[in-house]
């Protein structure tokens, strides 16, 4: 979790600055040598040798001045820390006083205070709380974790400096998070979550302030992250992803440092149907959904696709755009089979492939097959079909079977209506005494009542001047339109293709088999630090207090210091 490197020098940096203080109190204090007497008192204490002895007073020197200080509360302790001060500790009374007033000072002096007790090999702790400040103690407890036979279990504290310590190869138990949580250093909590120590089930946030508390929201569960909480955070993935699934448009720019544009720049323009950039699209997109591409772009072949691909109206556009069918496309297949069928037979009109057209159309006058509905589009396109089939049915003189096909169409929608009156006019009009029945728009290859026409219509003009029989049609085609402007009825005179624009369209919608998924906000905090590793390891020193002894270790009391 921490680099273990940097772990090590902070602590050994720690150390010789401790070490530091100390030489400098022992040099300032007056150079008296410890008699045997008093080294003896000791000793019955477990405090063995005289470098030990002016350890331990220093300690108690400092936790009488602790607790006679201002707002300080001794009493009974601190007369027993004067005692052993004085040269009379007491066995009974000394060890519990000490406890009690090392409880009262903060972390930090805890920490100092049982390194010294360490350092000086004063065994005041239980034999599991000795292992544990050991661990603590130490400049490199990971070695020393390692190298353990057994691992030693403490409170959440020391369970969580041996977690950092261990590189989260040691996890905090889970029933001790929550305490945990309340107080870890940001960037320690980073780390657990790195190493799956915390999972979103453990709501970390709820332990945390608000802005922590978003923080650790964003990297563990980002999906119930509010849009105004990412502005918080600045998170602009989260927000660009927003806006894309929402149908907003993008920023401007949203390309990386490359300049090359981000996923969802190409997503948009693969919604629209632009298959231009597939590639780069492919190159962009996270595995699961660079697969989905490639699934779709396989499809396109045969126009065959998983439902999944059918459903998703965001993909329509591209996928109509890399089929390009060479017969009749069966509607009754899905939605997106009855739309692409619809185009086809309005495409077929366009490049003059009427009877083509024709054939498309009556595709969706047949009936559903045994066992399967219709799809849900089909009944909305059916007079656009009927429309079409009408039209191809003038385009061969069938009037009759066109008005058969306009009455049905004219039963769904009242948009047909206009065409059925003209069927049933040009039925009764002599065929000699009647203009052409096809549309003059369509006949050039624009749709109804196109401004364009007059340039398309010269396009064609020089294309076919060497063509008498093409160049007649066209001005054929251009008396009609010029009368038709100066009929009152002006483009109502021609048969109206196609009567709603809005079926053609493709769906506004978002390819969302294609969209990312929401990525966790990456880890902002930096790597945990000496002072973060220190403040950690203070918490587990006072945690250690419970295991203070209350009465010396027995002890060998003749062996050699």
């Amino acid at each position: 979790m921490t680099d273990p490197v940097a772990a090590r020098k902070a602590a050994i940096a720690a150390e010789k600055r401790r070490l530091a203080e100390q030489r400098q109190r022992r040099e300032a204090a007056p150079s008296l040598r410890t008699s045997g007497f008093l080294l003896r008192k000791w000793r019955w204490l477990g405090v063995n040798g005289e470098e030990a002895v002016h350890a331990v007073l220093e300690i108690l020197e400092e936790l009488r001045d602790a607790s006679s200080g201002p707002g300080g509360d001794g009493g009974h302790h601190e007369e027993q820390l004067r005692k052993a001060i004085a040269g009379s500790p007491e066995a009974d009374s000394l060890l519990p006083a000490v406890g009690t007033l090392l409880k009262r000072v903060a972390p930090t002096d805890v920490l100092r205070h049982l390194r010294t007790l360490h350092a000086a090999g004063v065994e005041w702790l239980t034999p599991e709380g000795t292992g544990r400040q050991a661990v603590i103690c130490s400049t490199a407890p990971s070695l020393l974790l390692a190298r353990s036979s057994r691992s030693l279990t403490g409170g959440p504290a020391y369970s969580l400096f041996t977690s950092v310590a261990m590189g989260g190869a040691v996890p905090v138990p889970r029933k001790m998070l929550p305490e945990v949580l309340r107080w870890a250093p940001l960037p320690v909590v980073d780390d657990l979550i790195e190493h799956g120590g915390i999972l979103p089930e453990d709501s970390p946030w709820a332990y945390r302030a608000d802005s922590e508390a978003v923080y650790l929201r964003a990297r563990l569960v980002p999906g119930k992250v509010t849009r105004d909480e990412a502005r918080a955070l600045e998170w602009t993935s989260f927000l660009r992803r927003a806006d894309f699934m929402s149908g907003q448009d993008l920023d401007a720019d949203g390309s990386d440092a490359d300049g090359r544009p981000d996923v969802y720049e190409l997503l948009v323009e693969a919604s629209v149907g632009d298959a231009t950039r597939l590639q780069e699209l492919d190159a962009a997109l996270p595995e699961e959904q660079r697969i989905q591409l490639r699934n779709l772009k396989a499809g396109s072949y045969e126009g065959n696709w998983p439902r999944d691909f059918l459903v998703d109206r965001g993909l329509w556009a591209l996928m109509s755009t890399l089929w390009d069918p060479d017969s009749t496309v069966d509607p009754r297949l899905s939605d997106f089979h009855a739309w692409t069928a619809i185009r086809r037979a309005y495409d077929l009109v366009i490049e003059g492939r009427v009877e083509e057209a024709g054939q498309q159309a009556a595709a969706f006058d047949r009936l559903a097959k045994p066992g399967k509905r219709l799809p849900l589009s089909m009944p909305n396109m059916l007079p656009e079909a009927l429309n079409i089939a009408a039209y191809a049915a003038l385009a061969a003189e069938d009037l009759q079977g066109a008005e058969r096909l306009m009455e049905r169409a004219a039963a769904l929608t009242d948009e047909a209506s206009d065409n059925l009156a003209l069927i049933r006019v040009w039925r009764a009009t002599p065929k000699n005494t009647r203009d052409p029945l096809t549309n003059p728009y369509l006949d050039l290859g624009l749709p109804h009542s196109s401004a364009d026409w007059e340039t398309r219509y010269r396009e064609l003009v020089r294309e076919s001047r060497f063509d008498t029989v093409k160049y007649a049609r066209l001005n054929m085609i251009r008396s009609r339109l010029d009368e038709a402007r100066r009929h009152e009825a002006g483009d109502g005179v021609f048969f109206r293709l196609p009567l709603n624009h809005t079926v053609y369209e493709a769906p506004d919608a978002v390819p969302r088999s294609l969209v990312p998924p929401l990525e966790p906000l990456p880890r902002r905090t930096p790597a945990t630090s000496g002072a973060e590793m220190e403040a950690v390891r203070a918490r587990a020193a006072v945690e250690i207090l419970q295991d203070f002894r209350t009465a010396p270790p027995r002890l060998d009391r003749h062996r050699s210091t």
